[in-house]
């Protein structure tokens, strides 16, 4: 009959060989220079503006999704704006963010052209933390 106490030591380093595997396995890495997550907690400021046919669209409201360079599947976004108009621009302002990747999506009337809605997506890397423009095309939705 095998004693639980001669078994102690082979439990002990299972355990710790386990936990080991668990911590390296866990590790968020940067490989081959691709950048991964993206979200809040950082000094990243995104600036959205959404056009349709060259005009900027005024009446946008700007969503986002965090970590994905894709839109997402369920249709449900971490955050959203609507665009506000600064020095003659309609923008969407996203700061305090991380470096990372984001997927931008833009929905909005142009009028003159589009009766309905106008609407458009775009991924977007912050490979630095500093100030970026994104400008989302968007097109007719009938």
């Amino acid at each position: 009959m095998i004693s639980f106490d001669s078994m102690k030591p082979t439990i002990y380093i299972s355990l710790l060989f386990v936990t080991l595997l668990s911590v390296v396995a866990g590790c968020k890495r940067n490989s081959g220079g691709v950048i991964k997550g993206g979200g809040k907690g950082g000094s990243e400021t995104i600036r959205a503006t959404a056009e349709h046919s060259g005009t900027q669209l005024d009446t946008a409201i700007v969503y986002i999704k965090y970590a994905s360079l894709d839109a997402p599947a369920d249709s449900i976004y971490d955050d959203s704006l609507v665009c506000t108009v600064v020095n003659d621009t309609p923008v969407a302002v996203f700061s305090g963010l991380t470096t990372g990747n984001y997927f931008l999506m833009a929905k909005g009337v142009h009028k003159s052209i589009c009766p309905s809605v106008a609407l458009g997506g775009k991924p977007f890397t912050a490979a630095t933390e500093k100030s970026d423009w994104v400008v989302i095309t968007t097109y007719c939705q009938n």
